[in-house]
């Protein structure tokens, strides 16, 4: 089959075909002298199709630090350091008048 009835095939861009073509991934004949003349086979496009489905990463399990009741507790005591470090900031800034 030609490149533009293999990507209508597989509902994509037939640059993306020539890209899989010219990368090594999808084998294609060349039955004239022009890229225009190449030819994939159907059981090629389907082992293609295959592979480069997209395929989500497997998510990742990172064990808890420390119980969420700490978590918390943690992050207020940094947001009353800050706001404290503020209170006295403003407290030394002189008022303008």
């Amino acid at each position: 089959m030609t490149l533009a009835q293999a990507a209508e095939l597989c509902a994509c861009h037939p640059r993306t075909l020539r890209r899989a073509i010219n990368d090594g991934q999808l084998t294609a004949m060349r039955l004239g002298q022009s890229a225009k003349s190449d030819r994939i086979h159907a059981a090629d496009l389907e082992a293609w199709w295959q592979r480069s489905r997209y395929m989500p990463p497997p998510t990742t399990v990172f064990p808890k630090a420390s119980p969420p009741g700490s978590l918390i507790s943690d992050t207020d005591e940094r947001l009353e350091r800050l706001l404290a470090t503020n209170r006295t900031k403003a407290a030394k800034k002189p008022r303008p008048r």
